[in-house]
């Protein structure tokens, strides 16, 4: 949809439950959407190329992405959409046999662009990551939109963690499970 920009990091984003609330019933998508996306995405910009990948199939992706109006939006641009055809099967002695989102199919198509060091996925169930686990942070799962919208922030305190990781040189060393602790830290050493 659009190439890689130079010097960007990647940023990789599920659909359901993450940016979208599949299951609740509404009038429109847009009832349905994460609260702040498009400050979120607007912001993720600036510093990483946006991708998103769904386990569903691409005609409900670009269907979702569309309603949501993300696909047309003019503040921001998806470089690419992957659906559940790029998921691989693989068995875990904890979850069994499990679909999995392994970013290698990325980072093997522009291999000169994207690599361990410079990508995060965002996404609301951790076994999507079993492959790439130090790539992958688990967002909070977005519910029942018509009660949750008013408190769901998650999005908003997302946007500082990405603002602040994007400075970095090299992501391999982080550990995203602690990203609300990162950004408490960074804040109380900027105060003191």
């Amino acid at each position: 949809m659009q190439p890689p920009r130079p010097n960007k990091k990647l940023l990789v984003l599920d659909v359901d439950y993450t940016l979208f609330d599949h299951k609740s019933c509404a009038e429109s998508g847009q009832e349905l959407m994460r609260p702040f996306l498009h400050e979120f995405l607007t912001d993720a910009y600036t510093h990483y190329d946006i991708a998103i990948w769904s386990a569903t199939s691409m005609k409900w992706i670009e269907a979702k992405m569309k309603e949501l109006g993300v696909t047309t939006h003019h503040s921001y641009k998806v470089s690419f959409m992957l659906d559940s055809a790029a998921m691989i099967t693989v068995f875990t002695p904890k979850y069994g046999v499990v679909e999995v989102k392994p970013l290698g199919v990325i980072w093997g198509k522009f291999p000169d662009v994207y690599g361990p060091g410079n990508t995060i996925m965002l996404d609301d169930i951790r076994r999507n990551f079993l492959m790439n686990p130090q790539n992958g942070l688990k967002i909070k799962p977005f519910m029942k939109a018509h009660v949750t919208r008013e408190s769901d922030r998650e999005l908003v305190k997302l946007s500082k963690y990405l603002l602040k990781i994007a400075q970095l040189d090299d992501f391999t060393s982080l550990n995203h499970k602690h990203w609300e602790r990162y950004c408490a830290k960074e804040e109380e050493e900027q105060n003191e």
